[in-house]
C-alpha cells in the first residue's frame, strides 16, 4: 500500500446529522501490519504474481522484506517533507513498516479527532475482546447502539497473532514510534501494546 502522504485524495462531503454515534474498533498495530501485509499478498495472488510472491512470502523474513522496501520507497520523500523533523526521522530507524506505523496512529488519530469535533458519543472496542471477552462486549456493543437482541450471533473467528515477525527491539521503538505521534487521549487508548517498553508492567499488558 501507498504511506498516507501519497494518496491521492477526494474531498467528500456528507450531511453530520447521518451520523449519530461511533463504533471505533483498535486492533494490536503489529498484528494490524502484518494483515495488511498478508491482503497485500492477495492482491499479488490474483494477480499471479509469482515474482513478487516469491519475493515476499507469507513469513516474517518475507514481511521484514517487505517493510524495508516500503520504507526505501519513501525515504527520500520523508527526508524533504516539512511534516517530519530530524527527531522524527531518527524514531523511524529500526522500525520496520514505520510508515505503516505512521499511517495506522493518523488513522486512529483522526477517526477520534472526528467524532469528537462532531461531538457525538463513541465506543471504544478493542479487537482483543472479540476473542477473550466476547459476550460482555457484544452487550456493551449492542446496549451502546440501542438496538435489541434478535437472534443468534454468528461465531467469532479470531485474527492470528504474529509475535514473530518482529523482534523485541523492533516492538519496542515501534510503541515509541506510535507514542510520540498520539496526543494524551490517543494513547491512552494504544498504550495497551507498549508491553515490551522498559516501563511496561503486567498492568499494561493486553486483556
Amino acid at each position: 500500500g501507498k504511506a498516507l502522504y501519497q494518496v491521492e485524495k477526494h474531498h467528500t462531503h456528507y450531511d453530520p446529522s447521518l451520523v449519530q454515534r461511533a463504533v471505533h474498533v483498535v486492533r494490536d498495530p503489529f498484528d494490524n501490519i502484518v494483515s495488511r501485509f498478508h491482503l497485500e499478498q492477495n492482491v499479488h495472488k490474483k494477480k499471479n504474481d509469482e515474482e513478487w510472491l516469491t519475493k515476499y512470502p507469507s513469513t516474517p523474513k518475507g514481511f521484514q522484506g517487505w517493510c524495508k522496501a516500503m520504507d526505501d520507497k519513501v525515504h527520500e520523500e520523508e527526508k524533504e517533507s516539512r511534516f517530519f523533523d530530524d527527531s522524527l526521522l531518527d524514531m523511524f530507524e529500526g522500525v520496520p513498516c514505520h510508515s505503516e506505523f505512521y499511517r495506522y496512529t493518523q488513522w486512529h488519530s483522526l477517526a477520534l479527532s472526528a467524532t469528537n469535533k462532531m461531538k457525538i458519543p463513541a465506543l471504544i472496542l478493542h479487537y482483543e475482546r472479540f476473542e477473550d471477552d466476547f459476550d460482555n462486549m457484544y452487550e456493551e456493543l449492542f446496549s451502546f447502539l440501542e438496538l435489541p437482541r434478535d437472534g443468534q450471533m454468528t461465531e467469532f473467528v479470531t485474527g492470528k497473532k504474529y509475535q514473530d515477525y518482529f523482534g523485541t527491539e523492533q516492538r519496542r521503538k515501534a510503541m515509541a514510534l506510535v507514542e510520540e505521534l498520539s496526543d494524551s487521549e490517543m494513547w491512552q487508548i494504544l498504550q495497551r501494546y507498549n508491553i515490551y517498553s522498559k516501563k511496561a508492567s503486567r498492568a499494561d499488558l493486553p486483556l
